[in-house]
């Protein structure tokens, strides 16, 4: 593939996904991490996407700016999926809460009237529920670049022995024919044995990853309990969800 036909493809992930690492890209277009990263230095120099350490973000809109994101109205429905989310909580409920961007806006909502046991494989949101949670626990042994989680064996003990109330689960990809994955496998073990240690598996999975695959499958929808998303879900993804008995809370977005 030509390298401006590549980029033009890798800006339609990107503003598809909300958010895309150097090793998915790597993995869909077959070349090395060092022409991803070119491609991304030209594409952000032209401003069309935004780089993060390991990956892209789409372009702030004009008028926009890095220091104001997380202001900024949230099209991809993050906010919303999270407001509605921690209505599931109660005072005292342990809770887990995994690597991304959806799990951190709900650390970001979470309410002062409950008194949370809070973990999570991620640095950023364990600084999000330090505001309000207090102590929390953070597993894992090192840092993936591309995501930053933290994974490792370490982290797979202890969730093997480790039982959680509420688990806030993502997904890089809600498969057509139920499977959920990612695109990394050591996250995806660790996403399993979330799944076997939650009482109730929220999945929290804005719209741009239904009806996609990736690289590592770690369970299909019969492991999670809720799902939670901001879209109104097709007659065919409803169904999938609906045949494994998952409560599904969808269309969130306030109408026009």
């Amino acid at each position: 593939m030509l390298p401006d036909k590549r980029r033009e493809r890798i800006v339609r992930m990107v503003n598809d996904s909300d958010r895309v690492t150097v090793e998915e890209l790597t993995e869909a277009f077959g070349v090395s991490g060092a022409t991803i990263r070119r491609d991304l230095a030209s594409l952000a120099e032209d401003g069309r996407i935004e780089r993060f350490h390991g990956g892209a973000l789409p372009a702030p809109d004009e008028g926009d700016s890095a220091g104001t994101r997380e202001t900024a109205p949230d099209p991809s429905g993050k906010r919303a999926i999270a407001e509605r989310a921690v209505d599931e909580l109660s005072d005292g409920d342990a809770v887990f809460f995994d690597t991304g961007p959806t799990a951190k806006e709900i650390a970001k909502v979470l309410p002062d009237a409950h008194s949370l046991l809070a973990a999570t494989n991620s640095p950023e949101t364990a600084f999000e529920l330090r505001e309000t949670c207090g102590e929390v626990k953070v597993v894992g042994d090192s840092l993936r670049r591309t995501s930053d989680a933290l994974v490792g064996p370490s982290a797979e003990s202890y969730l093997r022995k480790t039982n959680f109330d509420i688990v806030f689960l993502e997904t890089d990809a809600v498969q057509s024919d139920g499977g959920l994955s990612v695109s990394n496998e050591d996250e995806a073990r660790l996403k399993s044995l979330l799944c076997d240690g939650g009482r109730l598996v929220i999945l929290v999975a804005d719209g741009s990853k239904l009806g996609r695959q990736s690289f590592r499958e770690f369970a299909t929808v019969e492991d999670i309990d809720i799902l939670v998303t901001e879209t109104a879900l097709d007659d065919e993804m409803r169904e999938l969800f609906e045949r494994a008995g998952v409560q599904i809370l969808d269309n969130l977005l306030p109408t026009a």
